[in-house]
């Protein structure tokens, strides 16, 4: 079951839908396209499940059985742990205030180094983007709009909790992003190089090139802060 590589807008919205906007095997909302056994289409496994399955651990039928009943349209799924929301998150972040309407919190050297967007349908998930350096400090986009796109190794996700965690293989690149509530989240721990400059982030307070600040990020507005 190879990835699905090239697939249309369209593909990909009608497999979104299908899907229920997350992994169909545990809910979660980064995602990678897989190619279904012959017959079907395509479904939506997390990078840890999607990981399971080029192991040889998780079966072509097994996940033809959960494209067929999506843990997230199942009763007992709580949507509540994972970024399900209509509307564009508040987020807890660098000692501001509760940031609220602020889709781009970060910019560091012209590069968005997060991302946030409401779904396009009001039963999808918040989409996220995290752009970070690689070890040589060239930016690297690791999620766009919740799609998984490394495939060689160098970039790992883990859900740990109620926390999405992103990390480089090698450098310094991670990402924590914790879920609070259903519309609320918290980065938790972010850490960067890109062309030079480091940038370090939690929910008390930013660095950048080793000088600390608290509460300039801007609420509001499309960029909350650039360096």
């Amino acid at each position: 079951m190879p990835s699905l590589l090239e697939l249309t807008a369209q593909q990909q919205e009608e497999i979104r839908q299908a899907c229920g906007f997350a992994c169909v095997r545990c809910g979660v909302t980064i995602y990678r396209y897989l190619r279904l056994p012959e017959g079907h289409d395509a479904t939506l496994l997390c990078p840890t499940c999607h990981g399971l399955v080029e192991e040889g651990r998780l079966a072509p039928m097994q996940v033809l059985g959960f494209h067929s009943n999506p843990v997230v349209r199942q009763r007992h799924f709580s949507r509540d742990r994972l970024p399900f929301s209509a509307e564009l998150p508040s987020l807890i972040i660098g000692g501001s205030r509760l940031l609220r309407d602020t889709p781009i919190p970060l910019m560091l050297e012209g590069e968005p180094i997060l991302i946030f967007s409401p779904p396009r349908r009001s039963n999808g998930a918040t989409r996220i983007s995290l752009r970070l350096g690689n070890a040589e400090g060239v930016p690297v986009q690791v999620v766009d709009g919740n799609a998984w796109l490394p495939e060689d190794g160098s970039w790992h996700f883990l859900l740990r909790g109620d926390r999405y965690s992103m990390m480089a293989a090698r450098g310094d690149g991670l990402a924590v992003l914790r879920i609070v509530a259903r519309n609320r989240i918290a980065v938790e721990h972010l850490r960067t190089t890109i062309k030079g400059r480091r940038l370090e982030v939690t929910p008390d307070w930013l660095e950048i090139d080793g000088k600390r600040h608290v509460g300039r990020i801007g609420s509001g507005t499309l960029i909350g802060l650039e360096f």
